[in-house]
């Protein structure tokens, strides 16, 4: 763990990852939701033996649509567990004084990037089939708005805790070079 340097990509992968979750949650609800329903546009009403479709597509296909519907706390879940742990990742890791420039301009271009990622999801909740199933996501729909200035303040946060951790001599071998 002393030797840990990857506190300047956490904030490319937290975005990354964030947007991926969202994603396959959200089309884990919609695939559900249209499954059930066509199933029970094409089989309610018949009968096999004493079985009853529609009740049987209730008890099957009903049970995975809400348990499909946890997907919309538990990403926002995960979102936070990455925030949290970049922060511990920037208390993990060890670096010297001289890489604060290359951190603030790694800065500057995840929250550059983080514009065209949080756009996209706009995009995405406008689509006509798909958009009204991101729309129930309201937590990671707030993340996901205000991607940049979230990225500004996890990339900010995280640095401070990296950066004035940066002078403890024990982690040097007792010299600060």
């Amino acid at each position: 763990m002393k030797s840990k340097k990857a506190g300047f990509t956490d904030l490319f992968i937290f975005m990354i990852f964030a947007f991926i979750i969202i994603l396959i949650s959200g089309i884990f609800i919609y695939i559900g939701g249209e499954a059930e329903d066509q199933l029970h546009e094409s089989m309610d009403g018949m009968t096999f033996g004493d079985a009853n479709t529609s009740e049987t597509i209730t008890n099957t296909m009903g049970v995975v649509s809400v348990t499909y519907d946890a997907l919309r706390w538990i990403s926002i879940f995960l979102i936070f567990g990455m925030i949290i742990a970049i922060f511990i990742g920037s208390y993990m890791v060890t670096t010297k004084p001289i890489f604060f420039i290359p951190y603030i301009f790694i800065l500057f271009i995840a929250i550059i990037l983080a514009v065209p990622i949080s756009n996209s999801y706009e995009t995405l909740r406008a689509d006509a089939t798909i958009g009204s199933t991101f729309t129930s996501f309201t937590g990671s729909n707030f993340i996901m708005n205000y991607l940049p200035i979230i990225v500004a303040i996890v990339g900010i946060t995280g640095g401070i805790i990296m950066f004035v951790r940066m002078g403890r001599k024990e982690e040097f071998g007792g010299i600060y070079t």
